[in-house]
């Protein structure tokens, strides 16, 4: 595939997924708009779904402590995704 004829934006999602994903997505996606996500925003729900799944009902704080956040903003998080403390 000729990399200079795709355009840049898609060149640099085509040498990052490489050729066979990038023709996949091609026939997927292809002449349409798609969303992606901001890099903060993926690394954000990542952090969130850790902690709900590291919280035992007693490491607020070694929660706070580890992800530099107040046991204010843990508790915010485990609120959110209906995990009562």
């Amino acid at each position: 595939m000729e990399r200079d004829k795709v355009g840049e934006k898609a060149e640099v999602i085509l040498e990052i997924v490489g050729e066979e994903k990038f023709i996949e997505m091609c026939k997927i996606y292809g002449g349409g708009s798609v969303y992606l996500p901001t890099y903060t925003s993926v690394v954000r729900e990542k952090r969130n779904s850790e902690i709900v799944k590291r919280y035992n009902g007693f490491n607020e704080g070694r929660l706070a402590s580890e992800y530099r956040m107040s046991k204010t903003h843990v508790r915010r998080i485990l609120k959110e995704y209906g995990v009562r403390g």
